[in-house]
């Protein structure tokens, strides 16, 4: 029992590291925030039509970014989408906000990327098991996602 116990607990640990954050910044100034994980739906008024909804959705500069497997071990491929190309950069941060490693730094055109992270360091050195965050910076556009390595 003890043990099921603790795997459950494991789960919704890691569970709870998944989750992502949402920033919806409106035209007022406020700015909205919840967990993605909350989303059931994204509706449109009636009246929207389907290249109004295209462009809303393409102003997103940095879209569906993931890394899989998560948790990893040795090695995670990080995926994201980018509507428009520019000056990218890929960085791992442990949890203490330390750069572990650059994973790019480059021009990149609009469309889907991804990149692997071996679990190394900068210095070519395996990092330790933990929690690991990546950030794309894309021109003024900045996401921010965690990972979890297991060893």
């Amino acid at each position: 029992m003890r043990k099921l116990f603790l795997i459950l607990l494991s789960i919704m640990f890691i569970s709870s590291l998944l989750a992502e954050t949402m920033y919806i910044n409106l035209s007022n100034g406020e700015t909205i925030v919840f967990e993605v994980s909350e989303i059931n739906e994204i509706t449109f008024d009636p009246g929207t039509s389907v290249e109004e909804m295209v462009q809303i959705l393409s102003m997103m500069p940095i879209k569906f970014m993931k890394n899989f497997p998560n948790p990893f071990n040795p090695d995670t491929t990080i995926q994201f989408e980018l509507s428009e190309g520019g000056k990218t950069e890929l960085e791992i941060f442990n949890v203490k906000g330390q750069k572990v490693a650059k994973l790019i730094d480059a021009e990149l055109a609009g469309g889907v990327h991804s990149v692997v992270w071996n679990g190394n360091d900068a210095n070519g050195k395996r990092v330790s098991s933990g929690v690991y965050f990546y950030q794309i910076k894309c021109d003024n556009q900045v996401k921010t996602k965690k990972m979890i390595m297991i060893k």
